[in-house]
């Protein structure tokens, strides 16, 4: 005889599957998980079926009451909750189970985690955004590999769907917060599909106290990652541009896309041709922060605003859209094609299928700050950016190197952060092996924008002033003087 290994879902009786049902209902011996089964599953047993509950069995209890029904000739039922293939411990049962005879076979059943999702009405995998689920758990009385602590996982900040951990929800929000910003959505879903099911909704910040207060402790699905908000992100399969094997592509759907450069922040300093694409526009995608600089022309539009290290999926969703017909506008401070948003929409647009896109330049931060400060950038001069994020400081490093020995002007983009101090100490470092103390730099810090700050001092003094990501920082060369107030690199002329 065999044994027949059953998902019996997450929950509500409707959702067990119709061979699962089948099979249940004729059954002479139903060993069931009674604390995880709905009980109104039962019911569904035929009249005079034996029943085990396994909550108070060992393994091998377990595996003995099978083997005396098969020997009796009786059909076997082992109901599991969810799908016995998620920390199910079926693979022990059927080894034993194997090794005296006995087939067994795995009938699949709806797990809680894809409950949750329906319930939410949401997909792990979003067009544009995560393409990757991760189901896991936390250590507890049973431990998991070092390599796949919560910590670690977070890293990858793709959808996360947590088992067996609710009660522990302070240390998973701790292990999450390695990888996931503060203000990752996440959302704890107790008895997924049953009428008693609840939902409580927050982000990294708050949850942990939301769920406490709730009095929630157990059977319920701990659930994190961008796919719990995210709205508006069409999927390549049904745009009207994108070909594949049922349906050719229709080119005249396609949009287009404008990379505008918004300058250094203030309207004034947009060009005409930027001004003219965000009115014809008819969605704006950027970072919130941007978008912020530009309220006069987002009257009317759909805005597609996303935070810092999302612009990967900014400008895939960006394409998405455009794909779609839309005419979209991608905006960047400064110059799009200067640490901006430009080059990655256009590898995108290669690997993904393309729109037509056009770049609209911007003045960028290295001749905003140059404009202020006077005349710094009259010969030859290089423009760094000290953010290792996406590029090595080691190879950062050597081009510091090269221009301090090849005695060019150097601008400093993103040269501090909260978390980045010592690249610009080191840089400094670099530059004084090389040039005086006395040699001018310029700081300027949020140029063209409210509360603009100018700032002319020296190698030597410069890191006395005020310096973060919102700055600007030139460093003069052997031909650089300060001038009535003012940062001079002499061009080479004979006055």
């Amino acid at each position: 005889m065999k044994v027949y290994f059953i998902g019996a879902g997450p929950g509500d009786p409707d959702l067990i599957t119709v061979k699962g049902l089948r099979l249940l209902a004729s059954a002479d011996v139903v060993i069931y998980a009674g604390s995880l089964v709905n009980p109104e599953i039962l019911e569904m047993v035929r009249d005079g079926a034996e029943l085990h509950d396994s909550a108070g069995l060992t393994l091998e209890e377990t595996i003995e009451i099978v083997k005396r029904a098969t020997t009796e000739g009786k059909t076997v039922v082992r109901l599991h909750a969810g799908d016995p293939s998620l920390y199910g411990t079926v693979r022990e049962q059927m080894e034993g189970l194997e090794s005296a005879g006995i087939e067994c076979e795995v009938v699949p059943g709806v797990s809680s985690f894809s409950a949750a999702a329906a319930s939410l009405r949401r997909e792990y995998t979003v067009p544009g955004g995560a393409q990757t689920l991760i189901i896991t758990r936390m250590a507890g009385r049973t431990p998991v590999p070092e390599t796949e602590r919560l910590a670690s996982l977070a890293l990858h900040k793709s959808s996360m769907s947590i088992y067996l951990s609710v009660h522990l929800i302070e240390e998973v929000v701790r292990e999450l917060l390695a990888g996931y910003p503060p203000d990752t959505p996440v959302a704890v879903v107790e008895k997924a599909s049953l009428p008693e099911e609840r939902v409580i909704s927050g982000t990294l910040d708050d949850i942990a106290a939301k769920v406490k207060e709730a009095g929630i402790r157990k059977t319920a699905l701990i659930l994190v990652g961008e796919f719990l908000t995210v709205e508006g992100r069409r999927s390549l399969l049904y745009d009207p541009a994108f070909s594949h094997g049922l349906r050719e592509g229709k080119p005249d759907g396609q949009g287009k896309i404008w990379v505008v450069g918004l300058g250094p922040g203030g309207l004034s300093d947009m060009s005409f041709r930027a001004c003219e694409a965000l009115r014809e526009a008819e969605v704006i995608v950027g970072y919130q922060t941007y978008l912020d600089l530009i309220p006069g022309f987002l009257d009317g539009k759909t805005v597609v605003g996303s935070a810092m290290t999302q612009e990967v999926e900014r400008c895939s969703e960006a394409l998405a859209i455009a794909r779609s017909g839309k005419k979209v506008a991608v905006v960047c401070s400064g110059d799009p094609g200067v640490y901006g948003m430009a080059g990655l929409i256009m590898e995108l647009a290669a690997s993904e299928g393309g729109v037509p896109i056009e770049v609209i330049p911007g003045i960028t931060a290295a001749t905003a700050a140059a404009a202020l400060l006077g005349a710094p950038l009259m010969n030859d001069f290089t423009v760094i950016s000290l953010s290792d994020l996406m590029t090595p400081w080691e190879v950062i490093e050597r081009r510091l190197i090269a221009s301090a020995e090849g005695d060019l002007v150097t601008v400093l983009y993103n040269p501090r952060s909260r978390k980045r101090i010592a690249q610009l100490e080191r840089a400094r470092e670099i530059f004084l092996q090389h040039r005086g103390a006395d040699t001018p730099v310029g700081i300027v810090r949020k140029a063209g924008r409210e509360g603009e700050q100018v700032t002319l001092t020296t190698l030597g003094d410069m890191l006395n002033s005020e310096v973060d990501m919102l700055s600007t920082v030139i460093v003069g060369n052997s031909q650089t003087r300060a001038l009535d107030g003012r940062m001079v690199t002499a061009r080479g002329y004979v006055i």
